[in-house]
């Protein structure tokens, strides 16, 4: 409790699926250091692991890369968002794989970041972004549909 005011925010539930565990310590690395917006980050290497944590457990946002040794590609960001739909799911590309990250996108990954650019300012800024963002337009919605009533 700082002046008055309890500081107990819940911190936001993030599911890391990443193969190479350097990029996995730089990804949790940057979002550990995040003092008023903490995120509570458990890391799998494939697939499978995913997909059974995520049978057990709600997520609020997945990083998922799409070169794991289970699964590649569309067909991963498949079966993670038919497994849990109502997570933000972000897709973490190489600099090879940007074209499918621009289609896991358009079949409803929320957006994609390139893993050479995660630094511990900008990824947890953008997370924060993005989790704004679904609040907003999941507020709108209910709005909408009150407004239709």
């Amino acid at each position: 409790m700082r002046g008055g005011i309890s500081m107990s925010v819940a911190p936001t539930t993030v599911l890391l699926v990443e193969d190479d565990p350097a990029d996995a310590r730089l990804i949790q690395d940057a979002l550990a250091g995040t003092g008023n917006s903490p995120f509570r980050v458990e890391w799998v290497r494939q697939l499978s692991d995913a997909l059974e944590r995520l049978s057990g457990e709600g997520f609020e946002v997945i990083l998922l890369d799409l070169s794991l040794p289970d699964s590649r590609g569309l067909d991963a960001f498949d079966q993670v968002f038919q497994a849990a739909p109502d997570s933000l799911i972000l897709v973490l590309s190489g600099l090879t794989d940007e074209e499918t990250a621009h289609q896991a996108m358009e079949r409803g990954a929320h957006d994609y970041f390139s893993k050479g650019h995660v630094d511990a300012h900008w990824l947890p800024r953008a997370l924060r972004y993005v989790i704004e963002r679904k609040t907003d337009r999941g507020s709108l919605q209910i709005s909408e549909n009150a407004s239709a009533r």
